[in-house]
């Protein structure tokens, strides 16, 4: 999508910006709504996510048509499906996650979600293939259109898949918001939680410094095309794919703790070797690395999600992890947008400084982060 509103909008920086300030800080609100409308309402949680995965899918599909619009409606039209898009994927996350950790055991938890998103990667790349085989074949503006229409029908067919689905082991209660308060001060009065929500605040703060740069920089600072940012897609799915059965396994020999601690240490080099690597070949090759080492913290993280917290405070564990990290990352994205609008010398500065953040982060995961005991 940002490729899209670069090249065919004309966005530029600013408007990128607030995109990426969008993208990030409507997914903290999408979590907050979603957990109070579960908690309350959580044997009806299969039905939120079905809803609300329908509406993201749907709306993801239908930016790519916002050129159709009246010039002066196109730029509120993608910002405004782009929010929406993220609050109801964020709902739907707490419903899925809800579900997903009911039905696998702690001792099955590293095997299912590893090998489960493995195989999301994989559908990812197949996805971003058939986007590079059109824009090698099209015209640029018809190979969007064409993706787009793909991409549409492609949500159709899964949210029917999606709405076939049941709930095999609902919650049969529900919760007042007297209750939901209460569970939520328990979650946040535990000290592993609270030494994990402040490592999951820390390193998304120095990740997402540069993060409205990367397709921008990669667009007119490298050179490089929609047919690099597709590739670099492709590539980074599939490397993630292998990393997350990679993963699970060492996972299950030295501990989720240290592959939390040695996932966080190895994405470090990744921004700063970014811009200075100005070929396609070097990116695809820092890409198939970032995917691998980037399989191993988003593997812990799911995994402390779901199941540092019981099982009664896990949907509100859920939301402030991802509340606290979406609000930073949306604000600090939005700051370094700014900030790279001086220039070259300031863009560079924040991919550095994200490399740096990032080591920082390691530090603190080394020292402060809980052990989850799974198999």
């Amino acid at each position: 999508a940002q490729a899209y509103a670069i090249r065919v909008l004309g966005f530029g920086l600013d408007l990128v910006g607030t995109m990426v300030l969008l993208q990030i800080g409507m997914v903290g609100a999408g979590y907050l709504l979603g957990s109070l409308a579960i908690s309350v309402l959580r044997d009806r949680r299969m039905a939120f996510w079905k809803a609300a995965g329908t509406v993201n899918r749907v709306l993801w599909a239908s930016v790519g048509f916002t050129h159709f619009l009246p010039e002066g409606l196109r730029g509120g039209y993608l910002l405004s499906s782009v929010a929406l898009a993220q609050l109801s994927g964020s709902v739907a996350g707490v419903a899925s996650g809800d579900v997903g950790a009911d039905l696998v055991s702690r001792e099955r938890a590293l095997r299912f979600f590893g090998s489960l998103s493995s195989l999301n990667m994989v559908a990812n790349a197949l996805g971003l293939l058939t986007s590079a085989t059109l824009f090698a074949a099209l015209p640029r503006d018809e190979a969007y259109l064409v993706a787009y229409s793909i991409s549409l029908a492609s949500a159709v067919v899964s949210s029917s898949l999606l709405a076939a689905l049941r709930d095999v082991n609902p919650p049969t209660s529900r919760r007042s918001y007297r209750e939901v308060l209460a569970d939520l001060r328990e979650v946040l009065g535990r000290d592993d939680c609270t030494s994990y929500l402040r490592l999951v605040v820390l390193f998304p703060l120095a990740v997402n410094l540069p993060a409205a740069l990367w397709n921008y920089y990669l667009l007119t600072v490298l050179g490089g095309d929609e047919t690099w940012v597709t590739l670099k897609a492709i590539v980074a799915n599939l490397s993630q794919s292998a990393g997350f059965r990679v993963w699970s396994r060492i996972s299950r020999r030295i501990g989720l703790r240290r592959v939390l601690q040695v996932g966080i240490l190895l994405t470090s080099p990744i921004p700063a070797a970014f811009i200075f690597l100005p070929t396609l070949y070097g990116q695809l090759a820092l890409e198939a690395y970032s995917g691998f080492v980037w399989a191993a913290y988003n593997l812990a993280n799911n995994i402390y999600t779901l199941y540092l917290p019981r099982r009664e405070s896990r949907v509100y564990f859920i939301t402030v992890v991802n509340l606290a990290s979406n609000l930073v990352a949306s604000t600090v994205s939005r700051l370094g947008a700014s900030i790279a609008s001086a220039g070259l010398a300031a863009m560079n500065a924040l991919f550095v400084s994200s490399a740096l953040g990032r080591a920082l982060a390691a530090a603190l995961a080394r020292r402060e982060a809980p052990n989850v005991p799974v198999g």
